[in-house]
């Protein structure tokens, strides 16, 4: 087996470049993480970090929260300090993500480093923080960045087989707060399983390792209970029963899918945006299965340990959430065969070949990271999601309860469902018309029409709001939700300023229909807009006057024929219409 020096050696005399490519390879990486913080500013925030950004503002504000995969918030209270908007909160945790993502980074190199060399390393991570779906989104608000970080960390310590009872525990814990986090970090387990059954085969003290991965094995256990205890009993959780039944049901949604590689429409344009990153990760895996026979290049046992890494591309076939933020998750450790791609183009391909690999694929990397760190996020901007919270902030001064798509603003209490297609299965599922529930048990406030399944209030007629990557999303007009919740929101709010729908009611009348009963579901101050004054249960209500109305039925009638506009609130704050070329949000 040939040592980390002696590959160097190699590499040094047998292609002059290396000093340099390894200095044009540290460059375009450097780029990659300007572009990351650019993205961090600049890119359109996804309806996902809003939604994980809500569970900060539920623990904050004492509401109930579900204690499954929310672990993350305990860390990020301080985000209510940064500003009163959300997008500004989000960016803020971004740059929190970044520093994981280097983390990550790091753990890809130094395991590279365990049997590549330096410029292999670098071409390892470079190949990480060049691909596309990860310029954009690995290092969005969500968990996986910090559970990516926490389980390289745990499968670095694994791959070196040099185990310590203290790495050992550290390890586990690590290994806990990450399973804590997301469940999905168990979709690594064949990954260290493989790695543990190779290094068991062949290590020359099998009682010993056994022992250390026992400790480890007991440290996950011991921790995640520890650990889930703590976070349950410091949180307004829901019950028990309730979260082992939303681990269940998730662990059941994501993996038992009749249908075969869910998410194929991603993979397939990943394999035309990408094409030079799966060209590469292919050489790195021939030339791992080679030595794994031939034991040129590395070991069996390493190449073993190396090809384990690739099961985690198996999950692409099972794996219903396999989106493109996915994978980030997915590649962190399935980047380090591109090292060994690096260094196998150099060892087994004429210098000609292995000059050709080291400038166009690098190239293409480069291609990659100004279109998707700096291009997109340039067109694809957070400036209208900012301003559009803002003046949410100035409309509604005060706290309320409203409903949307995702929590977009976080700092309020939202109701309904999470209108993700997951959420949205769910609840066409349970067929339980849980907005209509909302607003007569909750006093929503108003609705931001920030998806196609609230087209029922009619914003997207005139498409300014239909997001390109919504999976249930159609160019043809329909009622996604129930009957019961789509009366509901009709008959409940009107039309306030672009996506913003507020309560209140417009009310016609004609010299044959004088009298009329009304149902007042969301109390509150309600202003009288129009050129008539009305009759509200025999009492006149002069136009621009603002009345308290509770719940329950009123009788209005109108001397003459004309149009009012009942609207929540004492004189409503209207923003001026600003010119709206995109959605709220347009996809991934």
């Amino acid at each position: 087996m040939e040592t980390t020096e002696q590959i160097d050696k190699y590499s040094q005399s047998g292609a002059k470049v290396l000093p340099r490519s390894a200095l044009i390879l540290g460059a375009l990486l450097f780029t990659a993480v300007v572009a990351r913080f650019y993205v961090a500013f600049r890119y359109e925030v996804n309806w996902d970090e809003f939604y994980y950004l809500s569970f900060v503002h539920q623990l904050i504000n004492g509401e109930a929260i579900n204690s499954f995969q929310t672990f993350h918030i305990h860390f990020f209270t301080w985000l209510q300090h940064v500003s009163s908007n959300e997008v500004d909160q989000i960016i803020a945790a971004r740059l929190v993500m970044i520093a994981f993502q280097l983390g990550t980074g790091l753990c890809i190199y130094k395991l590279c480093r365990l049997q590549c060399s330096v410029s292999g390393a670098l071409f390892a991570v470079l190949a990480y923080f060049a691909f596309s779906f990860n310029v954009r989104m690995g290092a969005s608000f969500r968990t996986d960045p910090i559970a990516t970080f926490l389980v390289m960390i745990s499968l670095f310590y694994v791959f070196r087989d040099q185990l310590t009872w203290r790495a050992s525990v550290v390890c586990g814990v690590l290994t806990a707060v990450a399973l804590l986090i997301t469940l999905k970090t168990s979709l690594y387990i064949p990954t260290f399983l493989m790695t543990v059954l190779v290094c068991f085969y062949w290590t020359q003290d099998r009682v010993g390792y056994a022992k250390q991965i026992l400790i480890y094995g007991c440290s996950i256990l011991v921790s995640f209970a520890i650990l889930y205890s703590w976070h349950y009993f410091t949180i307004s959780g829901l019950s028990s029963g309730a979260d082992a039944g939303s681990m269940l049901s998730a662990a059941d949604k994501t993996m038992n899918q009749r249908e075969f590689f869910p998410r194929w429409f991603y993979f397939q344009h990943s394999l035309v945006t990408d094409f030079g990153y799966w060209i590469a990760l292919l050489l790195g895996i021939a030339f791992a299965v080679f030595s794994c026979f031939n034991q040129v290049q590395i070991n069996r046992t390493a190449s073993l340990k190396l090809l384990s890494l690739v099961l985690l591309l198996g999950t692409l076939l099972l794996y219903r959430n396999a989106f493109p933020y996915y994978y980030a998750f997915m590649l962190a450790p399935v980047c380090v065969l591109f090292a060994f791609a690096w260094d196998g183009v150099q060892h087994y391909l004429s210098d000609k070949a292995s000059r050709f690999f080291s400038i166009i694929i690098p190239s293409l990397f480069a291609v990659s990271i100004v279109v998707n760190g700096f291009i997109f996020p340039t067109k694809s901007t957070l400036d209208y999601q900012r301003s559009f919270i803002e003046e949410i902030h100035k409309i509604f001064p005060q706290p309320v309860a409203y409903i949307d798509r995702c929590s977009m603003i976080s700092s309020y209490s939202k109701q309904g469902f999470f209108m993700s297609t997951w959420g949205y299965e769910d609840y066409q599922a349970r067929g339980i018309p849980v907005i209509q529930s909302a607003i007569e048990n909750a006093n929503p406030v108003f609705v931001v029409v920030n998806t196609h399944y609230l087209d029922v209030l009619g914003v997207n007629a005139l498409n300014v709001n239909q997001s390109k990557e919504d999976e249930h999303s159609s160019s043809e007009s329909k009622d996604w939700l129930l009957e019961q919740d789509s009366e509901a929101l009709k008959s409940n709010y009107i039309h306030h300023w672009q996506d913003l729908f507020v309560a209140g009611k417009v009310l016609h009348f004609t010299q044959e229909d004088e009298l009329q009963v009304i149902q007042i579901h969301i109390e509150g101050e309600y202003t009288l807009e129009g050129e008539l004054n009305i009759l509200l249960d025999g009492q006149i209500w002069k136009r621009d006057q603002v009345r308290y109305l509770s719940k329950g039925s009123y009788q209005v009638s109108s001397p003459s024929a004309g149009e009012v506009v009942m609207r929540w609130g004492d004189h409503l704050y209207r923003p001026e219409n600003v010119s709206q070329s995109k959605a709220l949000f347009t996809g991934f």
